[in-house]
Formats: C-alpha cells, structure tokens, sequence
C-alpha cells in the first residue's frame, strides 16, 4: 500500500511588537487621542484588511483625581450605557464605532495630565481588531497567509496563531500605544512589506522581535528562531 504523503507546512516570518517582556507595545508618540487615533487609523488603512470585526473598549482606572474619574464614570454611562465590567481597580464599558469620536473627546476633556497614582492615564480607549496584512504591490491581503495554512499553530496561550495578524491600540488621556502581533511570508515578498509597515508606522520597529517559523521534522508543529530585521535589509 502506497504511504500517504504528507503536506509540508509553510514557513512565516512574525513581528511580536512588542512582548510584555519589553514593554507590551509602542509609543504612538503623541499626548493627544485624536492624533493617537489618526496614526492608528492610517497605518491599519494602508497597510491591513479587517480578518473579522474588531472591538473598541472604553476603560476609566481608579487611582486618579476622584472628581475627574467620577466625571468619566458619568459621560461613560451616560454614552455607551451600562458598563461590561467592573471592578476596584477599573471599570470598562463596550463603544460602538459611531461613538469612538466621543469617546476621543472624553479623553481630550480629561487632559494630558490626567493619571493615576501609578502614572497610567485615568481614561483609556481601547481597539483590538483581527487582521490580514496587505501586499504593498497590489494592496491586496496576502492570499498564502492565513490561520488555517499553518495548521492553525498556537504560538502562545493568548489566542496568537501563525498566519493571523492583530493589532491593539491604547489611546490614553496622557499616553497612546500600539502593539502588533504581524505575519509576513517568508519569500522574496518580505523584505518590502516590512519596509510598507515601516513607513506607515510613526516609530522604528524593534529589530529584536523577527522570527522565521519553520516547521519540525515531523511536520506537524513549528519552531520559531529570531532574525535580523527585514526592514534594514529592505534599506540597504
């Protein structure tokens, strides 16, 4: 009988930006949300495609200026209805994307200064979104690169597989961030769609966080091993 031949596993080259480890995310480098938001949106416009519908989040964090924090916990409450969860460090209520723009304002509102006891911002926006990385060619999404060409392989216990991108954005009354979870194929088309992100992005991407997946002898699961960053090979 003949021996049922085994489909390889493709490789893929992932951009953690940035683990916990070195900060969980980057600095969109801006004190205002609006701005915070522009940058986010131009990036995710030139560069993604939605996978599935993503979510936005507003939270207010106790530990910051008890007039001010009951104020949000009212406009809060009174914009997007009753909060989805609560409890004594923060409360979090679900903002639908026809009200991402007051939520914006609360933040504005709230001022540059407004943190807590810790030094986070007492309000925050949050977008978490699934998504599929464009080729900068013909600004179309990757047709090889997808949860389900790489055995829908978990790279982490936080729900990261191989060949599915995501980003979150934290837009904060006094400080924004962006972390990226990317996958890039790992050919001749990788060196200019990391050099595409980069010139979407408004900070350097580390060039610490590169790894190429390839799959195990048996085939059935993958190994990651850090690489020198795309992007600079890309440049020179």
């Amino acid at each position: 009988m003949a021996r049922a031949r085994t489909i390889e596993l493709p490789r893929v080259v992932t951009y953690d930006g940035l683990p916990a480890s070195a900060g969980g995310a980057h600095s969109l480098r801006t004190k205002h949300p609006h701005q915070a938001f522009g940058r986010v949106q131009r990036f995710a416009d030139a560069c993604t495609e939605p996978a599935s519908a993503g979510s936005w989040t507003f939270e207010v964090w106790s530990g910051g200026p008890p007039a001010l924090t009951e104020r949000l916990v009212a406009v809060a409450t009174e914009t997007f209805g009753g909060a989805c969860h609560r409890a004594p460090t923060h409360s979090r209520w679900n903002v639908s994307a026809e009200s991402v723009n007051t939520a914006l304002d609360a933040l504005v509102a709230a001022g540059p200064d407004a943190v807590t006891e810790y030094g986070r911002s007492v309000a925050t926006l949050i977008h978490s979104a699934p998504v599929r990385l464009v080729d900068p060619v013909d600004g179309v999404a990757y047709p090889d690169l997808a949860p389900d060409a790489f055995g829908r392989f978990a790279v982490d216990g936080y729900g990261r597989l191989l060949g599915g991108s995501g980003i979150r954005a934290s837009i904060g009354s006094a400080a924004s961030s962006l972390s990226l979870w990317l996958n890039l194929p790992a050919d001749e088309r990788l060196s200019l769609g990391a050099r595409h992100l980069q010139d979407h992005l408004p900070f350097r991407l580390s060039a610490k966080h590169w790894r190429l997946w390839r799959p195990t002898r048996s085939g059935d699961s993958y190994l990651g091993n850090r690489i020198p960053s795309p992007v600079r090979q890309a440049g020179n």
